[in-house]
């Protein structure tokens, strides 16, 4: 069972792309990109991300974390000729969970979150590529959270060596599984404990999910967009 959703908050237009489809008939791929902020055309690179990514997983032999890399640089090359061709800095950040039989594969470059969650606990959170992050891994002091929190350190906008993925696999999905995927329009709202809690006091998960979306329009500042896999 698959869930969305995807508006674009206080912003003028939505730069969030999503994308659900099968690579295979036991393989589907699930995205999610972000036009980065300050950049131009948004939508634009957040859709040719996306598309590219499962254009080329879509035409190899089996799917590890080498050929998701290679699906990456080449969304990648593909930014970089489009920026040439509108004269414009372009790019977008970019989560991707592919589900094969019982296996998961996730994926991510940027801020994009992913959140697995098992038994209504958080089994895996990925690690946002920001400069905060990168900062407090290091041991640095800071003072002034807002001014890095948006600044991401890996994207796909045309330089390779900031486009290197991280990895993560799940050898086994159990019934009830929930796999949420979503832009930091909801993560600058919610932390992942927050919605683990909204679904877990919710009568159903389609009940929790509408709850976080309408909290997101009344509230969030940034395009807003989430994919929910369950099991």
């Amino acid at each position: 069972m698959e869930y969305t959703f995807s508006h674009k908050g206080k912003r003028k237009s939505n730069q969030d792309y999503l994308f659900s489809q099968s690579i295979n008939p036991s393989c589907v791929l699930h995205l999610v990109a972000d036009g980065m902020g300050g950049y131009d055309y948004g939508d634009i690179a957040s859709k040719l991300v996306a598309e590219n990514v499962y254009t080329y997983l879509s035409t190899v032999n089996e799917i590890n974390e080498k050929e998701i890399q290679k699906a990456v640089n080449k969304s990648n090359l593909i930014i970089k000729q489009k920026s040439d061709d509108l004269n414009t800095k372009i790019g977008a950040t970019l989560a991707g969970v592919i589900t094969f039989k019982n296996r998961v594969f996730l994926f991510w470059v940027g801020d994009v979150k992913i959140v697995y969650v098992r038994n209504r606990e958080i089994l895996f959170e990925t690690h946002s590529h920001t400069l905060i992050n990168d900062m407090i891994k290091n041991g640095n002091t800071i003072n002034k959270i807002e001014r890095y929190k948006h600044i991401v350190t890996r994207s796909v906008s045309g330089n390779i060596k900031n486009s290197f993925i991280d990895y993560h696999s799940i050898s086994h999905q159990f019934p009830n599984d929930l796999i949420l995927i979503y832009s930091d329009g909801v993560s600058d709202l919610l932390s992942s404990y927050q919605i683990c809690s909204i679904l877990n006091s919710s009568f159903t998960v389609q009940e929790g999910i509408k709850k976080i979306e309408t909290l997101c329009k009344s509230e969030a500042k940034d395009n807003f967009s989430m994919i929910i896999i369950e099991k």
